[in-house]
């Protein structure tokens, strides 16, 4: 029953997305109806646009009209057999069909019948995600699919920007290592005064940003306000953390005063971003030069998206630990010089008070401090057989214990091959190559995706017959053998497996044989780290690569003027 109102709704759904599809485009191709279409309000058929505009065109009494024939529609002339009307279901008859026929008359072939059924949803399915597409275009730039086609914004052969005379990539901010940087095309098809109201929105937020970065650290380091901040709730200064469990002591009262001074500042106001009419930098904006200036304003853009991103991290690790930036810090979880929570392990008293801080004990996760621990999981970061276990599962892949093995094992597959294409890519966009050329034509493959183009067909064989030989020895010696005590993504390196394990005979614990157990699980909740570091990294990589045509490379920005002042001329000559 389920299945067939779903099916109904499907295929209406469907049909009206065709039909308003070819309406979008219908007007602007072959002209508009003449005549008017509210003569009391002077409305010609011309005068409606072919966008989510002519929305706001239809008078109240052409909505009504819509209204009612839809309801005729849907309650009378072409009622589903699926359904009775006005609750009353049929169930056994099939969804959508009207007992109109095609085109008047009914099919009697099956098979063709079948195909028409099947042309019928797929086309109705398409012009759902076109129909959506549409608006979303219209949304965002103003214009109907055809205008779009004919100003060129969406000609496969250029990428629309140069239509418009504003270009966001040479306003202030635009700068290295990234330079332009829009992976998600935020900026596309927008117009100066849409720019000026992100970046009124980036700068705003970046100086909230600044203010809080250092109000989460300051109380700690030299101390809070003495007195009370609350004297009728008796809630002192003192006792307001620098966490997110701030939010729930302030009372309303003071949630009230904060809305009320932002709303005083959002209301008043109305000059450009960049100038609110305050004496910035102590009053000496009218005396610094041009050049001087920028870089101040550049300085400020730069140093509140460090702060925005800084800011989300305070938070995010708060979250995981509970505790503030201070108190991690002071407790060597930030230590670069100690390895936070895997270095404890080698301490039991250590491991064991972790364990109840951040294990299964409070039945929250790890990673989700507000969520329960997922089911399959054990929440616990120093799992001897799956290392790296926050109690994050939003998927709930974990509930087949049975497949567990095989996800690690992809998880881990996946993450070594990704911390070695980080680096491949890294040095390939740095502009090191191997000699001689992989083919008897030189090739430029500094750029990682023209590569994949340039590498011939034979190599492309050689790749894939490495790939098939390696996953079926990985799958023999590994994979096949969980059952007999080989652990995912054991290649043969674990000291701790016992001597009779399986295991290929030509590996075997050499290089770690000098790590105890403990210390092998530190390497192995390393490593996992380091490969889901690696698969998100390398994904934005490739991201950034397709978006703006170049590499993650920051060795040509480092070369430059700006950067050789800052951080040393240690960069090779001719590089």
């Amino acid at each position: 029953e389920d299945f067939d109102r779903r099916r109904a709704v499907e295929l209406k759904h469907g049909r009206l997305c065709m039909v308003a599809t070819i309406g979008m485009v219908w007007p602007d191709i072959f002209g508009k109806f003449d005549g008017y279409l509210s003569p009391s309000q002077n409305l010609k058929f011309a005068d409606v646009p072919s966008g989510i505009a002519a929305v706001t065109k239809v008078p109240l009494e052409g909505w009504l009209q819509i209204l009612l024939v839809a309801g005729l529609i849907e309650t009378q002339l072409l009622k589903d057999q699926s359904f009775g009307g006005f609750g009353y279901a049929k169930y056994g008859a099939e969804p959508g069909n009207f007992g109109t026929g095609y085109w008047g008359r009914k099919i009697q072939d099956p098979a063709e019948r079948k195909l028409k059924l099947t042309t019928e949803l797929n086309n109705g399915r398409l012009a759902m995600i076109a129909m959506s597409g549409m608006l979303i275009q219209n949304g965002l730039t103003g214009q109907s699919p055809i205008e779009q086609l004919t100003a060129g914004h969406i000609s496969p052969f250029n990428d629309g920007q140069g239509f418009f005379a504003f270009d966001p990539s040479a306003e202030l901010g635009a700068c290295p290592p990234l330079g332009y940087w829009d992976p998600f095309g935020m900026m596309a098809f927008q117009d100066e005064e849409k720019f000026r109201r992100n970046r009124e929105l980036e700068l705003k937020h970046g100086r909230i940003c600044m203010v809080a970065t250092i109000g989460m650290i300051v109380p700690d380091l030299f101390g809070r306000f003495g007195g009370y901040l609350s004297p009728s709730m008796d809630l002192k200064f003192s006792d307001i953390p620098c966490t997110i469990e701030a939010i729930y002591k302030v009372p309303t009262f003071g949630w009230l005063q904060i809305f009320a001074l932002a709303g005083a500042i959002e209301a008043k106001n109305q000059a450009f971003p960049e100038n609110y009419g305050y004496p910035p930098f102590w009053g000496r904006i009218n005396t610094l030069e041009p050049e001087e200036k920028q870089k101040k304003l550049l300085a400020e853009i730069n140093n509140g998206r460090l702060a925005m991103v800084a800011m989300a991290a305070i938070v995010a690790q708060n979250g995981a630990t509970g505790q503030s930036l201070v108190e991690q810090f002071t407790t060597g979880n930030l230590n670069p010089f100690v390895g936070g929570y895997a270095q404890r392990e080698g301490d039991a008293k250590d491991k064991v008070a972790l364990r109840a801080e951040f294990g299964s004990g409070a039945g929250k996760s790890t990673a989700i401090p507000w969520d329960p621990i997922p089911e399959g999981l054990s929440n616990d970061i120093f799992n001897n057989t799956y290392v790296g276990d926050v109690g994050f599962d939003p998927a709930g892949f974990a509930k087949n214990q049975r497949l567990l093995p095989w996800y690690r094992e992809a998880e881990l597959a996946h993450g070594r091959v990704c911390m070695l294409a980080v680096l491949g890519y890294t040095v390939q966009t740095s502009g090191a190559k191997f000699e001689p050329f992989i083919t008897r034509y030189p090739t430029d493959s500094a750029d990682p995706l023209k590569a994949a183009t340039q590498v011939p067909i034979v190599g492309w064989l050689q790749i894939i017959v490495v790939i098939a030989l390696s996953e079926l020895w990985r799958y023999e010696n590994v994979i096949s053998k969980y059952s007999q005590g080989v652990q995912p993504g054991d290649l043969g390196w674990n000291p701790t497996a016992p001597v009779s394990s399986p295991r290929p005979k030509w590996f075997g614990p050499t290089f770690t044989a000098a790590y105890q157990p403990e210390e092998w699980n530190n390497m192995k909740l390393r490593e996992i780290k380091h490969c889901r570091l690696a698969m998100v990294g390398f994904f934005f990589m490739v991201l950034r690569n397709a978006s703006t045509g170049e590499g993650p490379s920051l060795l040509p920005n480092l070369t430059t003027a700006e950067f050789q002042s800052s951080v040393g001329d240690f960069i090779p000559r001719d590089i």
